[in-house]
């Protein structure tokens, strides 16, 4: 699991936030995915996204730990 940091918008409104617990990360057809196991938390068109970086990486949760 990763953790990462994302700065998008456009026309002078951008967002920048952080994104932890993050399994996957896809890019096709010109969109950016990230998922939580099966399930995609976010779909942002990659011409919006200004930065992308990974913070760093975690131990996979357990059931206890969700």
């Amino acid at each position: 699991m990763a953790t990462y940091q994302m700065l998008y918008g456009d026309d002078g409104n951008t967002i920048q936030e952080t994104y932890k617990h993050i399994d996957d990360v896809e890019r096709e057809d010109g969109w950016l995915v990230l998922f939580r196991g099966r399930d995609a938390i976010l779909r942002v068109r990659e011409e919006h996204v200004q930065r992308f970086e990974e913070l760093g990486t975690e131990a996979p949760r357990t059931a206890e730990g969700v």
